[in-house]
């Protein structure tokens, strides 16, 4: 029973001044005062609830809440008990923490058949009670909706419970649901600051940081120039030379083919120029979404996507200068792949940055190895359908990346994604987030990533469900 204040304007959280906030807060002493005194719990009881108190506050994790409601049910009452919480990604009702045995896997959470209550409910062996959040909150925690409750309390046995301890009961639940609600604000208020501070992270390293190209092209765009300028030259010089036509003549080709020259060299950087730019502009809408920073997790906006012509060949065609340079051979295994009537939902966006991420790497990372008696650079990638990757009849879509260079042992392998880490011996400069974010936008859209060292390289890949 959620107990009411005749302070209503404060209990809802109304506009008020300093003056009847003071009143409001007197009144509801007074009020908690005269309920205690009607209430008349024994001794015990009010240790039970002087100890729930002190231990929720010294204990700050959502996990101990747990444990410390199993504990003081079973130490004060001598009562066994269950709590079954609400899973904000899921919405479903698990079975979290039980007097018996403690806290409960995570992949034995949901094997129940417990369901929500409004009000307390009597089954053969077992009371249950309703774990009610602040009602004043309840907008806080999006998961709820409308509804405050946060999960559901079991206490047995029955026969055990008389009148004066169900009532004691309902209180202590009450008071469950206030604190679980405080620290579940709390905890979504610190994951939304780490995923404000990874979504910093990400900006810097699929942003800011490829945003240096453009100083590249500043440089090479002002060496043309200074060919313009030279040709320029040239033409004036030509213009007043009083020497035979023969010689004007040629004059006028050589500046003619310097001019065809430095406009094709122009044409090429301004088309590079346009493309880095729909490429950064795709990136920071992607990421600079107002959605991710209000909900404080990536927030997807899903499309129909062709990956060869609207993900993998622009990253080709971008790159294609770059691993030339490095001497890196690019072997592009979706080229010859037909197209299937495949369907991939994606947000375009982050798996454009998923995608950039591997080619970035391989850029930085490819090692020499001997194929063929040859030295040898070489990226490649592929992709083939795996028709149970998400279970019976749910097929997925995997994309394999192979970069030469030294294989990483079977620790590394396991930690590559993991947030801040590098391989050892790795040459590169880096932050070792890349791959960290590439793990979290697969897993957000549902998929999944991983790593296979092979003889003379390692291998990456993710699966993305698909739908026929």
């Amino acid at each position: 029973m959620v107990e009411e204040s005749s302070c209503v304007l404060f209990r809802e959280g109304g506009s008020v001044s300093s003056g009847e906030m003071t009143y409001c807060i007197v009144e509801r002493v007074r009020e908690k005062k005269k309920n205690y005194e009607r209430y008349g719990f024994e001794r015990s009881q009010e240790e039970a609830f002087a100890t729930f108190f002190d231990l929720a506050q010294e204990y700050t994790t959502i996990d101990s809440l747990y444990q410390i409601c199993t504990s003081v049910a079973k130490e004060f009452l001598d009562l066994e008990s269950r709590i079954y919480i609400i899973e904000p990604k899921s919405s479903q009702l698990q079975l979290v923490c039980t007097s018996s045995e403690g806290l409960v896997t995570p992949r034995e959470r949901s094997n129940h058949r417990v369901e929500l209550v409004e009000k307390p409910v009597e089954s053969e062996q077992s009371w249950f009670f309703p774990i009610r959040g602040n009602q004043a909150l309840v907008n806080t925690l999006p998961f709820l909706g409308q509804r405050s409750i946060l999960g559901v309390f079991e206490v047995l046995p029955k026969d055990a419970i008389d009148e004066r301890k169900h009532f004691f009961l309902e209180k202590f639940t009450n008071r469950i649901g206030y604190n679980l609600h405080q620290k579940l604000l709390v905890q979504q208020n610190i994951n939304h600051i780490k995923f404000i501070n990874q979504l910093v992270s990400d900006i810097e390293h699929n942003v800011i940081t490829p945003n240096l190209y453009y100083k590249l092209f500043l440089i090479r765009l002002r060496k043309m120039i200074e060919n313009y300028r030279t040709i320029e030259e040239l033409v004036q010089k030509i213009a007043v030379d009083p020497s035979g036509c023969g010689a004007v003549a040629q004059a006028l080709r050589d500046a003619a083919s310097s001019l065809h020259d430095a406009n094709h060299d122009l044409q090429n950087e301004i088309a590079a120029l346009c493309s880095h730019y729909e490429h950064t502009s795709l990136f920071l809408e992607t990421l600079m979404r107002k959605d991710h920073f209000q909900k404080g997790t990536y927030v997807l906006r899903k499309q129909s996507c062709n990956f060869r012509k609207e993900i993998i060949r622009p990253l080709i065609d971008r790159y294609a200068a770059l691993f030339e340079r490095k001497g890196i051979t690019v072997d592009d295994g979706l080229e010859n792949v037909p197209d299937e009537q495949v369907t991939l939902f994606v947000d375009k966006g982050l798996i454009s940055q998923v995608f950039d991420n591997f080619f970035s790497n391989a850029l930085k990372y490819a090692g020499q190895v001997d194929e063929a008696g040859r030295p040898a650079r070489l990226f490649s990638l592929n992709r083939r359908i795996i028709k149970n990757a998400f279970g019976q009849d749910k097929p997925g879509v995997r994309f394999d990346f192979f970069t030469t260079g030294k294989p990483l042992t079977p620790e590394e392998s396991d930690r590559v994604f993991d947030e801040g880490f590098r391989a050892g011996g790795s040459a590169a400069e880096g932050k070792g987030h890349g791959l960290h974010f590439v793990k979290n936008v697969v897993e957000i859209h549902g998929g999944l990533v991983g790593c296979e060292p092979q003889a003379g390289g390692n291998l990456f890949y993710l699966v993305l469900p698909f739908e026929k």
